[in-house]
């Protein structure tokens, strides 16, 4: 089990003045790979599980054939799924499938965003490490041998929170949503909420943009014109350091929501960061991007419940950078 060090102060980040900003390098032990997801402990994944009140379960996968046109180039990588009859003698069907794992809900592992001024990956790891041939360096296998991704999953929905305040805004567009808004969004749900609770050590925070739900509206030529955006323009959340300040103090495992790239591009100008480079390759924590929130979001506000049990398994690739999600909530 890796070494865990007293965990210092957001204000003491970088842990080594020569590591890029807000680095925690060194903090799970100097040999770690699974970052974050070492805050999901027995206690805090047994706590989770009391959180499964009403027995509704959702799944937060979005078809694997959305969106029709991916953004980042994906577009351009192939995208199949055949269907086959086996052999001649016996009726026996089975099926083929090719695509990128990050064309539709998907979970980012610490392959797959460095520091982009330093070159690094999690806990140091250069391009050379993972490139080496043989290389299983910070795969995503690694958290098939942690026990995947199991806890409480907490929903801020700040597309709900901006109809209900007159806010409307359009998904599909670059749209900033700033912590300030984050803040105001899960304070409101907790003054809602038949069990107010407190983002605590080892959740999976959820943010609900409506980009899904936008993006069935578009037209195909919409849908193309956004997906062909370069450089992109996506709704997430605002560059902030106050939102970095708390994830970090309130031990967020995983974060993941609705959004192409879960924080907002091209990122604010003033912030300096990207979260993509502070939590896969500062923090070990793992991004997950375009999750189908609309069922869940609706039970949510039935049962004035934002905080329910979530898991899941990304495909276990030896090596590899990103997974589909395989991701359900039970509330």
């Amino acid at each position: 089990m890796a070494q865990t060090r007293l965990r210092p102060t957001f204000a003491e980040l970088p842990l080594n003045p020569d590591d890029p900003p807000y680095s925690a390098r060194g903090l799970w032990g100097v040999d770690d790979e699974v970052g974050t997801l070492n805050l999901l402990d027995e206690d805090s994944v047994t706590l989770a599980a009391r959180d499964i009140r009403l027995g509704h379960r959702f799944s937060l996968d979005w078809s694997l054939s959305s969106p029709h046109t991916p953004q980042f180039g994906r577009h351009a990588r192939e995208f199949s799924h055949t269907v086959y009859r086996d052999t001649e003698d016996l009726l026996i069907m089975e099926d083929e499938l090719h695509f990128n794992t990050q064309k539709s809900s998907q979970i980012d592992g610490l392959r797959h965003f460095a520091y982009q001024q330093a070159g690094l990956f999690y806990n140091g790891k250069s391009k050379e490490d993972i490139m080496a041939p043989g290389s299983l360096t910070l795969g995503i296998h690694k958290l098939h041998d942690h026990g995947v991704i199991a806890g409480r999953g907490i929903l801020i929905d700040y597309w709900a929170y901006a109809e209900r305040h007159g806010n409307a805004y359009d998904a599909s567009e670059a749209v900033a949503i700033t912590s300030d808004e984050l803040m105001a969004c899960l304070a409101e749900q907790s003054r809602m909420s038949n069990q107010p609770s407190e983002v605590r050590k080892g959740d999976i925070l959820l943010i609900r943009s409506g980009f899904t739900r936008r993006y069935l509206e578009l037209s195909d030529d919409q849908g193309q014109e956004r997906g062909h955006r370069m450089p992109p323009k996506t709704c997430g959340v605002a560059q902030d350091e106050r939102m970095l300040q708390f994830l970090w103090e309130k031990q967020v495992a995983v974060v993941g929501g609705d959004a192409p790239a879960w924080e907002c591009l091209p990122p604010v100008p003033s912030s300096g960061f990207l979260y993509h480079e502070v939590l896969l390759a500062g923090w070990g924590c793992p991004i997950g991007e375009l999750f189908w929130l609309e069922d869940l979001a609706r039970a949510c506000d039935e049962h004035k419940k934002w905080s329910f049990f979530v898991t899941s398994a990304p495909i276990n690739v030896p090596g590899g950078v990103a997974s589909p999600a395989n991701m359900v909530a039970i509330l």
